[in-house]
C-alpha cells in the first residue's frame, strides 16, 4: 500500500492511544514517538478519521504526519463543502521510545479512561473494537471489546482477552479454567460497562508486560448493530 497520500512530505501513519502527553505513530516499517502539545485532539478514535481498510471491513484510523515539521494531520473522514478534505493540524514534538514511555507512566488512569470511552463510541456506531500490539499486522496478544447476547437475547458488554492476563487486576476476579486459552467478562450491556473496559484493557496488557503506548487499535462492523441506551437494538 502507497502511504504517501498527500505528495507534500505527509506520510500516513497509525495513531496509538495518547498516553501522558505522548503518542505512538506507526509507519509500515518503523514506530516514532512524540509529545502532544496539550489535551488528545477530540477527533482521534471518533470515527471520523480518515480509514484504512481491508476486505473484511475492519479499519484502522490514519493520521498523516511530516517527520520534517512534526506536524500531524488528522483528515476528517468525510469532506467538507466542495469536496475539500477537513483535517486538523497538531504540532508534534520527536522524542525518543526510553522518555516517552518513562514519561508517560503516570498517564495510566487517563488512558483506560479514553480506552473506555473508545470502546462506547464504537458500540454507539455498531462496531466493535480490537486493542492489540501496534504495528500494521496488529499482532496478538489481545482485548476485543463488543455487543453480544446472552442466552436469552439479552444485550450484554462483553470484554475478551487473549491470552488469559494471569494475575490482572479485575480479571482475577473471575476464574476460566485450567489452561484455557482466552478470558471472557459479560455483565448487562450499558454505557457504564463498556465505559468500565478500558481498565480491563489496560490491565490485561499490563500483565503481559506491555506499555499502553505501544498499542493499536482495530475497529469492525458489528453484525448486531449499534448500541443505545435510550432505544431497543
Amino acid at each position: 500500500m502507497d502511504l504517501d497520500l498527500s505528495g507534500d512530505g505527509f506520510r500516513g501513519v497509525l495513531v496509538g492511544p495518547p498516553v501522558g502527553g505522548y503518542i505512538a505513530l506507526w509507519e509500515q516499517d518503523d514506530v516514532s514517538f512524540w509529545r502532544l502539545p496539550g489535551e488528545p485532539p477530540s477527533i482521534l478514535c471518533a470515527g471520523a478519521m480518515l480509514r484504512v481498510d481491508d476486505e473484511t471491513g475492519r479499519y484502522r484510523e490514519l493520521g498523516m504526519l511530516d517527520h520534517d515539521s512534526g506536524l500531524l494531520d488528522l483528515r476528517d473522514l468525510e469532506p467538507g463543502p466542495g469536496g475539500a478534505p477537513v483535517s486538523q493540524l497538531v504540532a508534534l514534538t520527536p522524542a525518543t521510545m526510553e522518555e516517552a514511555k518513562e514519561e508517560s507512566l503516570s498517564g495510566g488512569v487517563e488512558v483506560a479512561s479514553w480506552l473506555g470511552e473508545v470502546a462506547l463510541t464504537a458500540a454507539g456506531r455498531g462496531e466493535w473494537l480490537a486493542v492489540h500490539e501496534g504495528s500494521w499486522e496488529g499482532a496478538a496478544p489481545i482485548v476485543v471489546v463488543e455487543l453480544a447476547r446472552d442466552a436469552d437475547g439479552a444485550p450484554r458488554t462483553e470484554v475478551r482477552a487473549t491470552p488469559v492476563p494471569d494475575d490482572a487486576d479485575f480479571w482475577s476476579d473471575h476464574p476460566v479454567p485450567h489452561e484455557a486459552e482466552r478470558q471472557v467478562i459479560a455483565v448487562p450491556a450499558s454505557d457504564k460497562a463498556f465505559a468500565l473496559s478500558g481498565p480491563l484493557i489496560l490491565s490485561a496488557f499490563l500483565s503481559w508486560g506491555m506499555h499502553p503506548l505501544l498499542l493499536g487499535m482495530t475497529f469492525g462492523p458489528n453484525p448486531l448493530g449499534s448500541w443505545s441506551e435510550f432505544g431497543a437494538l
